[in-house]
């Protein structure tokens, strides 16, 4: 994994970009340039002789280094955080000190015999570490936040080159994403409750949590969100210090739904909702439609530099979709961009600085460019003018290939909620019935597809498939009441969606071949593969299926999120309590397991043996089952977390995947 640092020269009047050689960064995890773009903070991290990294905090001036801090010989916190949970690295108003989330020291332990030498350091019993403690069980934040038990906020003084732990945050919270406050005597950031137990943090943003203030002057404590049920993350100050925004949800429930635009101001404290919940859609500025707020966080930098509207970009419908709300009425415009064609790809913004916003633009068709954008007057964002600064030529065997939105409606009536839809990519041009149909819904089961670039998919494609990319009920983008319809019917309503939009595809597609469909998915999605292949054995050919969930019954012991399991099987979390019979069979009655009987598609499976998430003891018992049934299967076991996203584990599970569907479609 290769990561680069690339400056982009943009001369506005003649609209034309220099680009400059790459720089390899690829030991830099995390940095930010100060206000006044004369500093830099960057934190790097180096192999050790011994376990782990070793990790320098480094802080550049006028393009030189200025101070370099070796922070595992100082010994004043454990690891630096860098993951999008809890990290920050921030820069004071005065440009004199650095902020940043780490791990807190813990006492050394050893085993309660230990020969050491006489004039061991470690025999002053003030120094000595504590004996039988080295196996003592601490709770963490679950997958991909191994060793993460209890951050701590640290501020790097530069005059003093000092670094300090702050002690006067309460023990109950975990704190994490902080800033300063606009005079830079105090911090603001989220705080998630530790207790009854530390549930997965990665992609969950419903895990309550609290928005904190603390004063560095008298170490004043105090919450600024409602303390009650709240989920919260994003905090950003406005440019001017007037306002404070963040991000708020309902804590429990779906692992991901709505978000509400939050805004305190400063002065009085007094908080009030800027955009709310949106239970199917609503119009917009110009009669657009908007489903609410959905994305995983605000842009670092989100203001106008007069601090009258805010930029957010977040999933709709079929896309990504950024937009621009003015403050003080809520009013929200799209961010508009001319294009040819039925489908319009998504632009997610990165940046805004001095009124000039940077996206990131793509589609299925195209690889990620970034465009530029200077802001118009209020009332007139909706004409903005983009500029490329990168791009990719486009690959030949997709710019060839046909992309569609697909708009569908669940066939059983009766149900409060029936609009689902689907993306559909193929080869154009193919003869009736030459191309064989790779059916692929999503993870989560509340997450989405959009009309971005997808590796994935676009080997698909080039090898000749079709792809049905499946938004069912349940996923987000589509407003309230289709986040919290699926709950209680995860196994049914969704497993009928899926199979609903493979037969509309077949029926709207006719290269497409009827006999040659396969299915493709991880997590969630795996959980609706192994359901498909078992209720529906005569339609599909082979299965891929990656981490799936297969029993959410024997989950509930062996999950970083058991809550998970009832929430979606229909019943509340009360981690106080085991689980009832009654909902144990619920959970059973909604599995893959429970179908697996019916299995005739050959099934490969692609399993992380560092799953927290969905345990890889999962796969294996599906496996061991469909092997005792005479079922064509395979297990690839990685030692990988949820996602199977290191390089090698990535590049062998998709071309294994594609061999497979090779070899079982003829």
């Amino acid at each position: 994994m290769v990561k680069f640092q690339q400056y982009h020269l943009f001369d506005s009047a003649t609209a034309k970009a220099t680009d400059m050689l790459p720089v390899d960064v690829s030991n830099e995890t995390i940095s930010r340039i100060s206000n006044s773009d004369e500093l830099r903070a960057s934190l790097r991290d180096y192999p050790s002789n011994g376990s782990g990294n070793k990790q320098y905090l480094e802080i550049w001036k006028h393009h030189q280094l200025y101070q370099n801090y070796d922070l595992s010989a100082l010994d004043v916190h454990g690891e630096v955080y860098t993951d999008e949970e809890f990290s920050s690295l921030e820069w004071s108003p005065c440009e004199t000190k650095v902020i940043y989330i780490a791990e807190r020291k813990v006492p050394k332990s050893e085993p309660f015999y230990k020969p050491k030498p006489q004039d061991s350091k470690e025999n002053d019993p003030e120094k000595a570490p504590q004996k039988g403690e080295e196996y003592t069980y601490r709770d963490e934040w679950g997958e991909t936040l191994v060793g993460k038990h209890q951050p701590v906020v640290v501020v790097c003084d530069l005059n003093s080159e000092l670094l300090t732990v702050l002690d006067a945050i309460p023990s109950e919270y975990s704190p994490g994403q902080v800033i300063w406050t606009p005079d830079g005597k105090g911090i603001v950031g989220v705080g998630w409750k530790n207790e009854p137990r530390r549930l997965g943090l990665v992609y969950c943003t419903n895990r309550e949590s609290v928005i904190f203030h603390l004063s560095l002057e008298n170490g004043e404590f105090s919450i600024l969100s409602q303390s009650n049920s709240q989920a919260v993350r994003s905090p950003r100050f406005s440019p001017d210090g007037q306002y404070l925004v963040w991000l708020q949800g309902e804590a429990g429930g779906p692992h991901h739904a709505g978000l509400k635009l939050m805004c305190c101001l400063w002065e009085t404290r007094k908080v009030s909702t800027v955009i709310d919940l949106v239970k199917s859609q609503i119009k917009i500025v110009n009669g657009k439609l908007f489903n609410g707020i959905y994305s995983l966080k605000l842009p670092h930098r989100c203001w106008s530099t007069d601090s009258k509207r805010l930029f957010f970009s977040t999933p709709q419908r079929f896309r990504v979709i950024s937009y621009v709300v003015d403050i003080s009425n809520g009013e929200i415009t799209e961010l508009e961009w001319p294009v040819d064609g039925p489908t319009k790809g998504s632009g997610t913004i990165l940046d805004v600085s001095q009124d000039m916003i940077v996206m990131s633009r793509s589609s299925l068709r195209v690889p990620a460019g970034l465009v530029l954008g200077n802001l118009p007057p209020a009332g007139q964002e909706h004409t903005i003018k983009w500029m490329p600064i990168t791009s990719w030529v486009a690959p030949s065997d997709l710019q060839n290939c046909e992309v569609q939105y697909i708009s569908l409606l669940a066939e059983n009536s009766s149900d409060s909620v029936r609009n689902f839809n689907a993306l559909y990519v193929g080869p154009h041009g193919k003869p009736d019935g030459s191309v064989p149909l790779i059916v692929y819904p999503h993870g989560g089961p509340h997450s989405m597809f959009t009309d971005e670039y997808s590796l994935n998919v676009r080997l698909m494609v080039t090898l000749g498939y079709g792809v049905l990319l499946v938004n069912f009920r349940g996923s987000i983008g589509l407003g309230e009441d289709s986040v919290h319809f699926l709950p209680g019917r995860v196994g049914d309503a969704d497993v009928k969606d899926v199979h609903q939009a493979k037969n509309f595809a077949l029926k709207e597609f006719s290269c497409l071949n009827p006999k040659k469909c396969v299915l493709f998915g991880g997590s969630h999605g795996g959980f609706l593969v192994t359901h498909l292949s078992g209720q529906y054995p005569n339609d599909y050919c082979a299965v891929v299926a990656r981490n799936p969930v297969v029993d959410i019954a024997s989950m509930t012991s062996i999950s970083d999120i058991p809550d998970w399991c009832y929430t979606e099987a229909g019943y509340l979390y009360n981690p106080a309590s085991i689980a009832s019979i009654e909902s144990l069979a619920a959970m059973r009655q909604c599995s893959p397991i429970q179908h697996i009987a019916n299995v005739k598609a050959p099934t490969l499976l692609m399993l992380g043996k560092k799953d927290l998430r969905v345990p890889f003891s999962q796969g294996m018992a599906f496996y061991h089952t469909l092997h005792a049934n005479g079922v064509i299967t395979k297990v690839h076991v990685y030692d990988d977390v949820h996602g199977l996203g290191t390089v090698p584990v990535e590049m062998d599970n998709i071309i294994n995947s594609m061999l497979w569907f090779g070899e079982h479609t003829g």
